[in-house]
C-alpha cells in the first residue's frame, strides 16, 4: 500500500495542475446583441498582460493567464462600438459576451448570423414545441364595443370560460374554441350597418395566429411577399425584436364576411413587429397595423364585395385601418395566449346618394386568466362553439371587481358616451331583464 502512495500523489498533483491550467485560460465569445451574431476580426486586449488578440469567424478568442486573478478587464474595439468589462473568476466556462453594434453600421458590414426573416422562420417552426398543445381551459374577461360616428356605444363584458380544444402535428397547432358564461353585462344595444350579424368571441380567436396560422400574417408562404428587417432602437439580450412590411396585401378582413383577398388585391397593406425569445424562438409578442392603400378604387370591384344592405338599402363599404396584437407568456414549461385585441374601422357609402352614413370602429378585446385542465360543475354543459350573449342576468356585487384597462380607449372618454343612454348600472340592469327566454337572441334583435 505504501508502494502505492507515490503514484496517488502524482496523480492529484496532475489533476491539481490541469485544473490551475483551466482556471488560468480565459475563453470568450463575441456576439452581436441586435441578432446573436458572431463578432468576428474584433480587438480584444486583456488590461493585466497588454495582449490584444482577435476573434475568429466564430467570435471565439482567448487568452493565457499569467496566474489565476479574481477578475480581469477587457477592451473590445469592433465596427462601429467600443466597450471595457471587468469579469470576475471563475473562469472555467466560455464566456458570452454581447456587444451593441451601432445601426448605421449594420447596413455597411455583413456579419454572420440568422437574417431577420429567419429568426421569424424558426419562430414559427418552433410554435409545435413551444405552445400549449392539450387541451385546458382558460376563465377569462372578454370586451367588445364599438365608436360609431364619433361616439362610443354597445360595450359588452363578460368572464367566459373558454375551452381551447387542440391538436397537434410536426407543423402546427390547431384549435377549436368553445365558450361558456356566467357573468355578462351590457349597454343598452344600438343596431347599426356593422352589427347585423353579431360578432362573437370566437371571431376574435380565430385570428390568434399561433393557433391560427393558415390564414394569418405569420403563414410562412406570405413572408416572400415581406421585408423584415431587426429593430435597431428597441434591442435586447434576451428577444430578437423584429419589423415587418407587405406593401402587396393585409391578412386583416376587417369584418367582411367571405372575405377574398384575390377580389380585393391591392385594397389594404400591413406593417407589423414581433418579440421573439432569443433562448427558444417563442412569439411573445405580435402586432400587426393594417393600412388602406389610398388610391384603390372601390367602384371596379365585383358588386358582392364591397357592397352590403342594411334597412333595404345597399352601402358600399371602404377600409379605414386596423389594429390586431396578440401576446403570449410561459406557464409550466408552455407559451399561452396572453392578451388578444383587435380593432378596425370601415366606411359606408349610401350606393344611391353617395354620402358616407357610417363611421364605425369595431373593437374586441380579449385577456387570459386562470388556466387548468379541468372545468367547474357550473360550466359543465354549458359550452358552445359561440358564446351565448343574450340571455343573461346581471350580478351587482359580481361586477364590483376591477376589470382590465380598455386597450384602446381611455375609461373616463367611453363613459361619458356610454352614459348618454342613461346610467350605467341602469343599462346593464335594463338590458338583462330584456332578455329572457321568451326574447330573441340579440345576434337576431336587429
Amino acid at each position: 500500500m505504501n508502494k502505492r502512495l507515490p503514484y496517488l500523489l502524482l496523480l492529484l498533483i496532475q489533476l491539481i495542475s490541469l485544473s490551475s491550467y483551466a482556471q488560468n485560460i480565459f475563453n470568450g465569445i463575441l456576439r452581436n446583441s441586435l441578432d446573436s451574431s458572431a463578432i468576428p476580426s474584433a480587438g480584444i486586449t486583456l488590461k493585466e498582460t497588454g495582449t490584444t488578440v482577435l476573434t475568429n469567424d466564430s467570435g471565439r478568442f482567448q487568452f493565457f493567464l499569467n496566474r489565476n486573478p479574481k477578475q480581469v478587464t477587457i477592451t473590445i474595439e469592433a465596427i462601429g462600438a467600443k466597450k471595457t468589462l471587468n469579469i470576475k473568476h471563475p473562469f472555467d466556462k466560455e464566456q458570452i459576451i454581447y456587444l451593441d453594434i451601432s445601426a448605421n453600421m449594420l447596413d455597411e458590414f455583413a456579419l454572420k448570423g440568422l437574417s431577420a426573416e429567419e429568426v421569424v422562420h424558426m419562430a414559427v417552426a418552433s410554435i409545435p414545441a413551444n405552445y400549449a398543445d392539450s387541451g385546458y381551459f382558460d376563465y377569462s374577461f372578454y370586451r367588445r364595443y364599438q365608436k360609431v360616428n364619433g361616439r362610443y356605444m354597445n360595450l359588452m363584458e363578460a368572464y367566459p370560460a373558454v375551452m381551447f380544444r387542440l391538436t397537434k402535428n410536426k407543423q402546427r397547432i390547431n384549435s377549436v374554441e368553445a365558450f361558456a358564461v356566467n357573468e355578462l353585462r351590457r349597454t343598452t344595444f344600438h343596431s347599426d350597418i356593422s352589427n347585423v350579424i353579431e360578432d362573437n368571441p370566437v371571431d376574435l380567436l380565430e385570428v390568434n395566429p399561433v393557433y391560427h396560422l393558415q390564414g394569418s400574417s405569420l403563414y410562412p408562404g406570405r413572408f416572400s411577399s415581406y421585408s423584415f428587417s431587426f429593430d435597431t432602437v428597441n434591442k435586447s439580450i434576451d428577444e430578437y425584436h423584429i419589423k415587418y412590411r407587405c406593401n402587396s396585401f393585409s391578412s386583416d378582413h376587417h369584418g367582411i364576411l367571405d372575405y377574398d383577398e384575390r377580389n380585393l388585391k391591392g385594397e389594404t397593406w400591413e406593417t407589423g413587429e414581433l418579440v421573439i425569445e432569443r433562448r427558444s424562438f417563442a412569439i411573445k409578442k405580435f402586432h400587426r397595423i393594417s393600412h388602406r392603400h389610398e388610391d384603390y378604387d372601390y367602384i371596379r370591384l365585383p358588386q358582392p364585395n364591397n357592397r352590403v344592405s342594411y334597412f333595404y338599402r345597399y352601402y358600399f363599404f371602404s377600409f379605414v385601418g386596423g389594429d390586431l396584437l396578440a401576446e403570449y407568456a410561459p406557464h409550466n414549461g408552455k407559451w399561452y395566449l396572453k392578451k388578444l385585441t383587435r380593432q378596425y374601422t370601415d366606411e359606408f357609402e349610401d350606393y344611391l346618394i353617395g354620402t358616407t352614413d357610417f363611421s364605425i370602429t369595431d373593437n374586441f378585446e380579449w385577456y387570459s386568466g386562470t388556466i387548468s385542465r379541468y372545468t367547474t360543475a357550473d360550466y359543465v354543459d354549458k359550452f358552445f362553439s359561440k358564446m351565448a350573449t343574450a340571455i343573461h342576468s346581471y350580478d351587482t356585487a359580481f361586477w364590483d371587481q376591477a376589470v382590465p384597462p380598455f386597450q384602446y380607449i381611455d375609461l373616463p372618454t367611453i363613459c361619458n358616451d356610454l352614459r348618454k343612454g342613461g346610467s350605467l348600472i341602469s343599462q346593464f340592469t335594463s338590458e338583462a331583464k330584456l332578455d329572457d327566454p321568451k326574447r330573441k337572441p340579440i345576434s337576431k334583435r336587429k
